[in-house]
């Protein structure tokens, strides 16, 4: 029973936006765009959800974001299963995405995914324009479009660009052997009661054409853009659910 606990990033499959500088919000509810010429960095920051499977709460994902070097960032998401949970998955399921910066840009190197079902290993090459490695028990080898990115660095490119007041209709995202082109739509507004207190967000939805399930996300402008929640969603019916604990600069 793998789903429940997939870690953040791999359930907002793509989205999940991700992240973050201290912005301050214009009435429109959106960033003022950077002065022209600067390089905006993603902040560093530990973040922590709770998970919940069909309404049941299933555990805790627990998001990093560090500098490695300059320009490079290791981004994880560690999650761990409670409760009745811990019988089908008693160990932690990890994920980590290596990228860099250039030109402004998330430009995606290594992602390692295991403890959630078949490891991932796949590492970008982008002077040959590939990115291989093994998924699904197999080797992969496929052509780069665009701006790629893996489960990890597309929250890290997401969030940039809403700090930089351009969030993208569409992107590109490696998703296990296959990359798909993910729509990305704006629903509309709402504030979320959450242990941080009340946070105005934005609601947008993530899909791609060959999948049956719609991810849901309500971005906070305080945090950001950090994901206060999210939703996978199957039809009507709600699959899983995380929802922010805690969040801390560092």
């Amino acid at each position: 029973m793998p789903e429940p606990t997939r870690p953040l990033i791999r359930a907002t499959q793509p989205l999940l936006l991700v992240l973050l500088a201290a912005v301050t919000l214009c009435r429109a509810g959106t960033a003022p765009l950077p002065p022209a010429g600067t390089a905006l960095k993603p902040p560093t920051f530990v973040a922590t959800y709770s998970v919940a499977w069909h309404g049941i709460t299933a555990g805790r994902s627990t998001l990093t974001l560090t500098e490695t070097a300059p320009g490079e960032y290791r981004y994880s998401s560690v999650d761990q299963a409670h409760g009745l949970f811990r019988l089908f998955i008693p160990h932690a399921i990890r994920q980590e995405s290596r990228f860099r910066l250039v030109d402004g840009q998330v430009q995606p190197l290594h992602f390692r995914a295991e403890g959630g079902g078949a490891p991932e290993d796949v590492r970008f090459d982008w002077q040959s324009g590939r990115v291989s490695g093994t998924a699904k028990h197999k080797q992969i080898d496929l052509k780069l479009e665009p701006g790629t990115q893996d489960p990890g660095s597309v929250q890290i490119a997401l969030m940039l660009a809403f700090l930089a007041g351009r969030p993208p209709a569409s992107f590109w995202m490696l998703n296990t052997d296959v990359i798909n082109r993910f729509e990305f739509v704006r629903r509309g507004e709402a504030t979320l009661h959450t242990p941080l207190g009340p946070l105005p967000t934005l609601l947008y939805t993530s899909h791609h054409d060959q999948a049956r399930r719609t991810t849901y996300m309500w971005l906070a402008p305080k945090l950001d853009y950090l994901p206060v929640r999210l939703e996978q969603h199957r039809g009507d019916s709600t699959l899983f659910a995380l929802n922010l604990l805690s969040f801390k600069r560092t």
